[in-house]
């Protein structure tokens, strides 16, 4: 199982780093018309306008319709994600500093993403299902296997997945629900979340 639950990992980072240069203009298209009108409203002649792609190109690039659209864009933007955060922690100098990383980038992920926010607001069925039962242990457990590498700089393996879920956790929910006044782009913001809320419950864990 370990080993399985590497492959979305390193396979979604690989995916985005081999993205050829139509992919990336498909993928930026798509997110641009999906902030604008959500999925419902967006065709594939709309991502073909906004591409400056023909449409004949655009309908063999997919030929699963939205479906494959949806895919590809889902899977490059988290390989995006997956391989920017993955570099940002290998620059952590302690387990504070990689924990303010971690959230302060997934925070600032989601807050500015702008399809994921116009999806949460018109269309939250497309997202909220991928949070709940077991599709959110799904993606906690790969939340783990991305951060295992650079936890395991400053944690006993047994600590590592109960941090790194407690992290997401604490992502989704200021994603879903945000504290007033709290600002994710201000890193000191989020160094003292971590640092008063985060590192005492590691620290007053059992051994």
């Amino acid at each position: 199982m370990e080993m399985a639950l590497t492959a979305p990992v390193d396979g979604l980072m690989a995916g985005y780093r081999a993205a050829d240069e139509p992919q990336q203009r498909l993928v930026a298209a798509a997110v641009a018309c999906i902030a604008r009108w959500g999925v419902a409203k967006t065709s594939l002649d709309d991502i073909a306008r906004e591409a400056g792609l023909s449409r004949a190109t655009v309908y063999r690039a997919l030929p699963g319709g939205k479906d494959r659209l949806l895919a590809l864009v889902l899977g490059h933007e988290v390989g995006r994600f997956f391989h920017e955060v993955d570099a940002d922690l290998a620059g952590a100098t302690d387990l504070s500093d990689l924990l303010t990383r971690g959230v302060g980038r997934a925070l600032v992920c989601f807050a500015d993403h702008p399809a994921l926010r116009t999806l949460l607001r018109q269309e939250p069925e497309l997202i909220l299902p991928h949070f709940a039962f077991n599709r959110l242990d799904r993606l906690l457990a790969v939340t783990t296997e991305l951060g295992r590498p650079h936890l395991g700089r400053f944690l006993r393996e047994e600590a590592i997945r109960p941090t790194a879920e407690w992290c997401a956790r604490l992502v989704l929910t200021l994603t879903i629900h945000p504290l007033p006044g709290f600002d994710p782009h201000d890193r000191d913001a989020v160094a003292r979340l971590v640092d008063t809320y985060v590192i005492p419950a590691l620290e007053a864990a059992p051994s």
